[in-house]
Parts: C-alpha cells; structure tokens; sequence
C-alpha cells in the first residue's frame, strides 16, 4: 500500500513539474503512466492579485537541460529565495522573475546556477519529506513591487495553526481542464486543517510534523505549477508555508493540499542563509 501511495504522489510531483508546454525530465523518466495525472499544486478558481499586493512573490524557471520546468517561490531577503526541494533538486540552473503580477513581464530577471541552489540535505523524493531548498540571488533593489516577506521568529509560538485563515499565491493552471499557467498572479484563501485530517487522505506515512495542510473547498484550492509558492497568514502576511502537493485526482476530489511547515525549517534557514531569524528570548502572543 505504502508503495502504491508513494507512487501516486510521485506522479503528483511530475505533473507538478511540467511547464506547459516544455518537457521535463521528472516526466519523462515516470514513463507514460504520468499522462493520466491530472493535478498537483495551482491556485484554482482563485483571483487576480492587485499590483504589488504580493511584492515578495517569486516565479521561478528551472533547467534541467534539455528540459525546463516552472515553480512558485518567496523573497526572504534581498539574497534568497525560498522554495521547495522538489522543483529544483535536479535543477542545473535557472531564471527568477521578482516584482511584476505579469508573469512573463517581471521587473527585475536573475539567472542562477546549480551552485546557487541548497536542497534540503534530507530532502526525499519518495516520500516527499524535507520539501524545502533555498537559491542564492544576485542582490535586488527593494521597491513597492519587490519586498521581502516576513517569516516567523519562534517556532513554539506557533505549535499548528489550525483554524487560522491563511493564503496562497501564483500563476500556475486556474483549473483542472486549464493546459497554460495563469498569464497574472492569482491568488485565494484557505484555512489550515490538522495533520491527522491529512493523514487520512494520504496517510501518516507522508505527513509528518514538517507538514502541514489546507482545506479545498468548492474546487478553491492550490494546484499545477505554485508549487514552492509562499502560503502566509491572510491577517498579517507572515510565511507559514511553503506548496508542496496535492491530489492527482483534481479540485473536484476537495482533498487537502499539504505545505512545508516553515516553523520547522526556521533553523536551517537560519544556518544557509546567515539571516538571524529567531529571536533568542521567544516573545508568544
């Protein structure tokens, strides 16, 4: 059974992958079986962001060589942006686009390489553990349309976030049947549901504490092409997660979309990047 789940979101993964219209590699290597996948993380049936609304909102195109695949991610300082292990961990290099809800219209565009790419070490693939990885950047300018976003100081300050209304952002497929990415930013609300309301969708093989999950409701939810994108509290911004998946089966099947917990990461970043992040005395409110 296990093996059969971890191929299921394996798959989920490789559709994740695919950049409309360009081949990837991660596609390929699953074979034609992966055609009958038909999600993995978009923000549908979402809506247009205002300018600058979203000034820490990354998109990202990632080479595989001979194949190319596109990703969310999160401006955390003027250096780095934050995303997920399986969009770039077979990445030789890339292209970031910051400051523009246009998404082929940016502000400012980056090249980076291999180099500039820290994967989680513990990153793995067949369960989708440790979905987090960092790319170093050339230095950015901040304007009105390039801010970086806030991420949290403690994490025993924030033990789950269960109930609390949080939202996404990106320009991946708007719907099931959609075969292009959004050409503007879309974004939509959620609320955060237990780990142990997750398991039962995908099981407690692949939600861990290092997860957690949001509701689909009324085919609202994340979806193909936001994976890495930034998931953070509608009241205050702060990033709390990072996209990861979600059900092959589409919005209709309303199952939950799962995140990387940032609180549990907050460490690693700390120690990759040389932000000083957590507070050392823990203030909780």
């Amino acid at each position: 059974m296990k093996l059969l789940i971890a191929l299921s979101l394996l798959l989920c993964i490789a559709a994740a992958l695919e950049n409309r219209g360009l081949r990837n590699t991660q596609r390929e290597r699953l074979g034609s079986i992966v055609q009958n996948v038909a999600v993995s993380p978009r923000i549908a049936n979402g809506q247009t962001a205002p300018a600058n609304e979203f000034p820490y909102q990354a998109y990202l195109v990632l080479s595989e060589g001979e194949y190319s695949n596109f990703c969310g991610g999160s401006l955390i300082s003027n250096e780095w942006v934050l995303t997920t292990a399986h969009c770039t961990f077979t990445a030789i290099s890339g292209t970031v686009y910051l400051g523009s809800i246009t998404r082929l219209d940016p502000i400012v565009r980056l090249e980076v390489h291999k180099c500039d790419i820290k994967v989680h070490p513990e990153f793995d693939m067949e369960t989708i553990i440790n979905d987090i990885a960092l790319i170093k950047i050339p230095a950015v300018k901040y304007s009105d349309a390039i801010k970086p976003v806030s991420l949290p100081k403690c994490a025993l300050c924030y033990p789950n976030y269960i109930g609390k209304t949080v939202m996404g952002s990106g320009w991946g497929r708007t719907s099931d049947i959609s075969t292009t990415p959004s050409p503007v930013l879309q974004f939509a609300n959620f609320e955060v549901v237990s780990n142990k309301v997750c398991a039962k969708a995908y099981g407690s093989f692949f939600i861990d504490s290092g997860k957690m999950c949001t509701s689909t409701v009324n085919c609202i939810g994340v979806g193909k092409g936001d994976s890495g994108g930034p998931l953070v509290l509608a009241s205050s911004k702060l990033q709390i997660g990072i996209m990861s998946f979600t059900s092959h089966r589409g919005c209709e099947y309303n199952a939950p979309v799962v995140h990387t917990r940032v609180t549990s990461y907050l460490n690693w970043i700390q120690e990759n990047t040389g932000l000083e992040l957590i507070e050392k005395k823990c203030l909780c409110f």
